[in-house]
């Protein structure tokens, strides 16, 4: 839980958050599915994990109150350095809610071993590439698709 501003309540997702995250999908505005949620990829995504648990993922929710506010994850688990996604409720963006969210993930991730998170984001997506770079993303150029390619380095023992 995070207290300050903001008071959530940040875990990994279980099977009981299906209904709030198809709340969650069906509330995103348009800019915010053309960068989240394209061809409604990351919501067949996350729809997979209450079918099959999608076990090359881990996926976070946060909450604050009974509403989900955000949602993130991380796939090819399996590799050093895997892929990161977040969204943030178009309600509680600018609210501090992605810096706190993606500070709890990286505190719950860093025994496991990363050397860092991948992700990309739309070259017009100016307050998704503050938010990164606040969190320790730097961005390395440009991805194949076109958007902008962050690393997040984690420090190794």
């Amino acid at each position: 839980m995070i207290k300050g501003v903001i008071d959530l309540k940040i875990r990994r997702m279980e099977q009981r958050d299906k209904e709030n995250i198809f709340d969650f999908y069906a509330s995103m505005e348009e800019k915010s599915a053309r960068f989240f949620n394209v061809n409604h990829g990351n919501e067949k995504r996350t729809m997979e994990f209450f079918e099959n648990g999608k076990k090359d993922h881990v996926f976070y929710v946060a909450y604050e109150g009974d509403e989900l506010v955000a949602l993130a994850f991380i796939w090819d688990i399996d590799r050093t350095v895997p892929w990161f996604g977040i969204a943030v409720r178009d309600s509680e963006q600018g609210k501090g809610v992605g810096t706190a969210f993606i500070k709890e993930i990286f505190a719950d991730i860093a025994s496991e071993g990363y050397a860092g998170l991948l992700l990309r984001t739309a070259t017009d997506n100016i307050p998704a590439q503050h938010l990164y770079e606040k969190c320790g993303f730097e961005r390395l150029g440009v991805h194949p698709s076109g958007e902008y390619l962050y690393l997040k380095r984690f420090a190794r023992d």
